[in-house]
Order: structure tokens, then C-alpha cells, then sequence
């Protein structure tokens, strides 16, 4: 193999490893385009620090939030229990309904934290997943058409698993923040003798978030999102 030959397969490696760069980069536009553009000629050194840190920060900022908005959850809800304890409040939120919100948190943070320690493995690197596609659309290695829709279908299946935790994280916040905005209106509605239909609305928002919570996480353990073939 002649030098020239040698340079042509250097760079379309470095080319591949610049796609996967720039479409696995967590920063915006402009930094994943500088971060791909360096990628090409250095990518045996960059490429592997570029992946690694772009995941790492990503996965970290996820799960960080999800557990995060359980707690607030947690905290808000004991705090409205003990704040509407005694009053004509009590019915709407008692220990007994408390709890079951809690569960249902504990059972999406527990789901998000599994899904996000997956997508930590090497073999749902969705930057990685991205090249081998990239590759083959190039025809390189004489791939062909089914391995190209295999490696498609490869990279699909790791977007949605990312989807499904990214989409529990949000889920978790919102359900938090309307939490504690509940929390706030019962102390206020405690000491300024405001009538229980105001506080109900909010109750129902917040019983609708967690059954959508309960929902999302029986139709993944159901596999009614449909199959995810490898």
C-alpha cells in the first residue's frame, strides 16, 4: 500500500470520527464544529477525549437533574402532608396519598438510572453508532444494503433509549416543580383560609403527572413502546 493510499484511509478516518465528534458533542453549534474540525487530522488522539468527555458531561447532567427533582419531591411532599395535616386540606393530600406519589417517583428515577447507566456502555455509544453508519454509507469495508439498514437501526435504538431517559429526567422536573408550587399553595391556603376547591386543581395536575410517570415505566416493562431489535 502506497503512501498515498495510506493518507486517503487516514483521513476518511478522520473524517467518520469528526461526524460522530460533532453529532455526540453536548456543547452548541459552533464548539461541536470546532471540536470535528480538529478531529480530522488529530483523531487517533483527539476523537477518544472528544467522545469520552462529550458523553461523560451529558449522563452526569441527566441523572444529576432526575435525582435531583426526586428529591424535591420527596421534600415538598412531606412538607405539604405536615402542612395540611389537621385542616380541611388533609383529605386532598394525607400521608397515605403521599407515599403512592413517592413510589411512583422512586420507581422513574430507578428507571432513568438504569437507562442512563446503559447508554454508558461502550456498545450504546450513539457517536460511535453514528461512524459505523457513516462508513458503511460510504462503502467502506464492502458493506452493503442490509448492513447499512442494520447499522441504521443500531443507531435509531440507541436515540430512543436516549429519548426515553432524557424524556423521564423532564417528566421528574416537571412533576417537581408542581410539587412544590402544591407545597407553597397549601401553606398558603392553611394560613390565609383560602377554600379547598383551590387547592383541588393543582391536586389533579399533579395525580395526572404521576399517573403518566406510572404509565410510561408499565409500558416499558411491557415492551408496549414497541420491540427494539438488534
Amino acid at each position: 500500500m502506497s503512501l498515498r493510499d495510506l493518507s486517503v484511509l487516514y483521513l476518511i478516518a478522520g473524517l467518520a470520527c469528526a461526524v460522530a465528534v460533532y453529532r455526540a458533542s453536548p456543547e452548541g453549534r459552533r464548539r461541536a464544529a470546532l471540536s470535528a474540525a480538529l478531529c480530522v487530522p488529530l483523531w487517533p488522539i483527539w476523537a477518544p477525549i472528544a467522545l469520552t468527555a462529550g458523553r461523560g458531561e451529558g449522563s452526569e447532567r441527566v441523572s444529576g437533574a432526575a435525582g435531583e427533582a426526586a428529591a424535591r419531591v420527596q421534600g415538598a411532599l412531606r412538607e405539604g402532608v405536615s402542612a395540611c395535616a389537621g385542616t380541611s386540606f388533609e383529605a386532598l393530600l394525607s400521608r397515605e396519598a403521599a407515599s403512592r406519589i413517592e413510589a411512583e417517583v422512586a420507581r422513574a428515577a430507578s428507571r432513568h438510572a438504569e437507562l442512563d447507566a446503559l447508554l454508558r456502555q461502550s456498545g450504546f455509544d450513539e457517536g460511535a453508532a453514528a461512524a459505523r453508519v457513516a462508513e458503511i454509507e460510504r462503502g467502506g469495508g464492502g458493506a452493503g444494503a442490509r448492513s447499512l439498514a442494520t447499522a441504521h437501526l443500531h443507531l435509531e435504538n440507541i436515540r430512543r433509549l436516549r429519548a426515553m431517559r432524557d424524556r423521564d429526567a423532564r417528566a421528574l422536573e416537571e412533576l417537581a416543580d408542581l410539587v412544590q408550587a402544591l407545597r407553597t399553595q397549601l401553606v398558603l391556603a392553611r394560613f390565609a383560609g383560602s377554600s379547598v376547591e383551590g387547592v383541588g386543581g393543582i391536586v389533579s395536575e399533579v395525580w395526572a403527572r404521576v399517573e403518566g410517570l406510572g404509565a410510561a415505566i408499565d409500558a416499558h416493562g411491557a415492551g408496549t413502546e414497541g420491540p427494539i431489535a438488534t
